[in-house]
């Protein structure tokens, strides 16, 4: 865990001294990446985490997303659990845990394993640390980890910085890979 720690808060550090022009070029590329996929292009429902300090900025993806017809769902934190919520535009996003803004339950539509199933959903992850076979550092608190557990068939694709992808990622049994690793320069799959 102290591995971990360690390269988390070392590729973090890069991260965030990335200038914000800089990062906001980089992310429109990884977004228009992304919407290039076929992954994407098939998916009714996307599964969006909502940026947060240097993250690579999700933003302009969920306009496109509610724009083109598709269902988009964000996350929201209750304690310990991880639950992703139907929103139909950014002012449904308020700030919540550590200061993220999520979506507000009230109002907004719970996305349940019945609807994992029937629509064709997309996750597109976060994470502060991925190596080239897509293991993944997130945060330290297993919020995706844990959800993938409850709905392990849901495709993934994790975007990042290419600045966050380093040799060797310490992996554990509980931790979940996505399917494929998307930054500004390349794929991992």
């Amino acid at each position: 865990m102290e591995t971990k720690r360690h390269i988390r808060k070392s590729v973090l550090k890069l991260r965030d001294e990335l200038p914000q022009s800089v990062r906001q070029t980089m992310s429109r590329r990884i977004i228009g990446r992304l919407m290039d996929t076929d992954a994407y292009k098939e998916a009714g429902a996307i599964l969006s985490y909502v940026n947060f300090k240097s993250e690579v900025e999700t933003e302009e993806l969920i306009a496109e997303a509610l724009k083109s017809g598709k269902r988009v769902y964000c996350p929201r934190i209750d304690e310990e659990n991880m639950d992703f919520y139907r929103i139909t535009c950014m002012e449904e996003l308020s700030e919540g845990y550590k200061g993220i803004r999520e979506p507000m339950p009230e109002g907004n539509r719970l996305l349940s394993g019945r609807d994992i199933s029937i629509q064709k959903c997309l996750m597109i992850m976060p994470g502060s640390v991925f190596d080239k076979e897509r293991n993944r550092i997130g945060y330290g608190k297993g919020y995706y980890d844990r959800y993938l557990e409850r709905y392990p068939q849901l495709p993934t694709i994790a975007i990042c910085f290419e600045c966050q992808i380093v040799e060797h990622v310490p992996a554990e049994v509980y931790d979940r890979k996505p399917a494929m690793i998307l930054t500004e320069e390349a794929f991992y799959t």
